[in-house]
């Protein structure tokens, strides 16, 4: 058995002291921030709408603000059987006036109102629009008949350019009226226009009451107010 003397413990232990002082503690890594996150794209600005696209507002000289004419018109199968009477306009709404009483025999007539695209026989291609925006009413009838008309004079003549059928009430409404709802009237057969024939060349746009009672003499009241399309 080794006997260990009292130094010669003391002397070991301050050689181990010394060699842990001598062994150093790796220092660990620091923990990483997370990366930033990339600033988000900038977004696209929405694209604004296509505005409206004024076709006539009435002025009472006869004339719209866009340089065009406005008239109004009697119609009937036999002469006589309607009349036309007046036009007024107030506040950019046009009144249109007059009677039909088919005293002849006319098992069709009516009033009816045109504005036209602009002056000297101007045409507007509307093919990129969508809808018909205008104000009506009647005092006397619970439809007026709207019609788009192109440049052809046979075909304006013979009444085969598109229509479509509107409600309205006797208090000035807005209407929107999608181009796709016009078409020609049936007697048209093949000499009809379609809307998309007329869209691309339209020289006016006509309202017109053609309510008609055998016998018995109807007056015609209504009004046509700002007109416009939009896509």
């Amino acid at each position: 058995m080794t006997t260990t003397s009292h130094g010669t413990r003391l002397g070991l232990l301050a050689l181990a002291i010394t060699a842990m002082a001598g062994c150093a503690i790796a220092p660990q890594p620091k923990a990483q921030a997370p990366a930033a996150s990339p600033a988000p794209a900038p977004q696209a600005a929405a694209a604004a709408p296509s505005p409206a696209l004024a076709f006539a507002v009435f002025r009472p000289d006869g004339t719209t603000a866009q340089g065009g004419m406005f008239t109004g018109f009697a119609y009937s199968e036999k002469p006589g059987d309607a009349t036309f009477d007046k036009i007024a306009v107030a506040n950019g709404t046009a009144r249109v006036n007059g009677s039909v009483w088919p005293q002849k025999g006319s098992t069709w007539a009516g009033i009816g109102f045109t504005a036209a695209a602009g002056a000297d026989g101007k045409t507007l291609d509307l093919s990129q629009q969508r809808t018909l925006h205008l104000q009506l009413a009647s005092a006397t009838t619970t439809q007026l008949r709207v019609r788009l008309v192109g440049d052809d004079k046979a075909t304006r003549d013979n009444g085969c350019y598109p229509v479509a059928v509107q409600n309205v009430t006797p208090e000035l409404r807005d209407y929107a009226i999608p181009l796709s709802r016009f078409a020609p009237e049936a007697y048209c057969g093949a000499q009809g226009r379609s809307v998309a024939a007329t869209a691309t060349a339209v020289a006016a746009i006509e309202v017109s009451d053609p309510a008609l009672t055998p016998g018995t003499k109807r007056l015609v009241d209504f009004q046509v107010g700002r007109i416009e399309l939009k896509p």
